[in-house]
């Protein structure tokens, strides 16, 4: 015999009577009290290295001008670098780029529209070979040395060193945070690695120094290698 509906409306009024009360009766967790800072620290070192990069490109009336002469100046650059033995390291060469020039500025050279390029890089580990080097590579056709940076051997090194410090500079500034705000600093919740500024030379304006005929000889001055971390940390009222 199926129950009345009065009787099934009153059956579900009693069950949420019951079930409702326990919903309301629920603890909640106190909100975390947190702190999140960014640490940094920056660490000067001498670079070891320079990273070179040079282009050999030739421009010519044919492509068979224009990558004739490409060839022998491409060659004779190599071999000189390759001369200079254990000094160099990571010599590298990029693909042979040809480009037919069509569209040409007013009164422009329109003789020479075929160009045969090619990238090339490589380490130097001697710096007093920076001049000897720039001297002999200014002397090949169509070669020029489009930059050179300083790096230091061991950065990776250098740069978790870094980031310890901008851990300790992060709890640092935690702390003084934590002490202003009347609580006790907790474990850290979550540190996260920053991006990180790669090497940055210092002493720009001293790279140089004269030296009697050719080019002036290198300084290098120090490079940065920074690191930066975010760290948040959870806080207990005092």
């Amino acid at each position: 015999m199926n129950p009345s509906p009065r009787l099934f409306l009153l059956a579900c009024l009693l069950t949420a009577s019951v079930v409702l009360p326990s919903f309301a009766d629920a603890p909640t967790s106190p909100p975390v009290r947190k702190v999140t800072v960014i640490g940094t620290a920056t660490i000067k070192v001498a670079p070891d290295q320079m990273l070179w990069n040079v282009q050999v490109s030739i421009n010519d009336a044919t492509l068979a001008k224009a990558k004739a002469r490409h060839d022998t100046s491409l060659t004779a650059a190599l071999d000189y670098i390759k001369s200079l033995g254990a000094a160099v390291k990571d010599l590298q060469t990029g693909g042979i780029r040809f480009d037919h020039q069509t569209y040409f500025p007013p009164n422009s050279d329109k003789s020479k529209p075929f160009t045969c390029s090619t990238q090339l890089t490589f380490t130097l580990t001697d710096f007093d070979k920076y001049g000897p080097i720039c001297d002999a590579l200014a002397k090949l056709d169509g070669v020029e040395v489009q930059g050179i940076d300083y790096a230091y051997s061991k950065q990776s090194d250098v740069r978790r060193e870094a980031l310890k410090q901008a851990l300790l500079n992060a709890h640092d500034k935690a702390g003084d945070l934590a002490t202003t705000a009347n609580c006790s600093l907790a474990a850290p919740l979550e540190i996260i690695e920053g991006s990180g500024d790669g090497p940055r030379p210092l002493m720009m304006n001293a790279m140089m120094r004269s030296a009697p005929g050719g080019t002036p000889d290198a300084v290098a001055g120090q490079i940065e290698i920074s690191g930066t971390v975010t760290a948040t940390y959870e806080l207990w009222p005092k």
